[in-house]
């Protein structure tokens, strides 16, 4: 009936966002999965603000959702904007 808990991965963010990431690859339109991704990105940004940059960007936090992710992003359409060139545009 209860969802099983564990300790979430980083504190700082907390559980919540465990299940964020976990919920991505249900997704099932990639732009929204994407839109999703970005938005876990940000609050990553904001649970660790010595990590972004005064431009808003933040190579550490990309690097971080990756780690936590139990699957590879890559393969559902998500991709980190520092390994392809793109702009960080995760707020």
């Amino acid at each position: 009936m209860f969802i099983d808990q564990k300790k979430p991965k980083d504190f700082d963010c907390g559980y919540n966002l465990d299940l964020m990431i976990a919920a991505l690859p249900r997704i099932e339109d990639t732009g929204e999965r994407v839109k999703y991704a970005k938005r876990v990105v940000g609050l990553i940004k904001q649970s660790h603000p010595t990590w972004v940059g005064d431009n808003g960007k933040s190579e550490a936090a990309w690097e971080h959702f990756f780690k936590l992710a139990e699957y590879n992003p890559d393969e559902y359409g998500i991709h980190n904007p520092y390994s392809n060139g793109e702009d960080d545009d995760a707020e």
